[in-house]
């Protein structure tokens, strides 16, 4: 059956009627569910100090030992590994803690100490035994 002119312009702007008001029907959903959502949020700024603690943890680490090396405070988290190291006699220890805690090459711990750096090499291999032995 082959529609008339006419009746193809009223197929069309029925269409178009419909595809707005869908449309709208769209929008109000959408800026209604958007309102849901502003009421049920908060922004972490506005809330009261009470309300960030319910909301926060804090892991507590056992007590961490310090050892000072080059003015800088080294953090040893692990128990064991901070007994093994205040075992060491100081330079040893000064050096795995430069070699292993603040990344420094041998060479660099050599130029600090003003030793030539198979010395530093030496240090540092057997305070890793000394540690390996203290640990078992």
């Amino acid at each position: 059956m082959e529609l008339t002119r006419q009746e193809k312009d009223i197929a069309r702007r029925k269409f178009c009627k419909y595809c707005v008001k869908v449309m709208k029907g769209e929008a109000l959903y959408y800026l209604r569910q958007l309102e849901r959502q502003h009421e049920r949020e908060v922004c972490f700024s506005d809330l009261t100090p009470e309300q960030e603690k319910q909301l926060s943890v804090y892991d507590d680490f056992l007590e961490m030992n310090y050892f000072q090396v080059m003015d800088t405070d080294v953090p040893v988290r692990d128990e064991d590994i901070s007994n093994a190291l205040k075992k060491l006699p100081e330079r040893k220890r000064k050096i795995i803690l430069m070699a292993f805690f603040l990344d420094m090459t041998e060479q660099e711990i050599a130029d600090y100490y003003h030793l030539v750096q198979s010395t530093v090499h030496y240090h540092k291999a057997e305070s890793l035994r000394m540690l390996k032995m203290f640990l078992e």
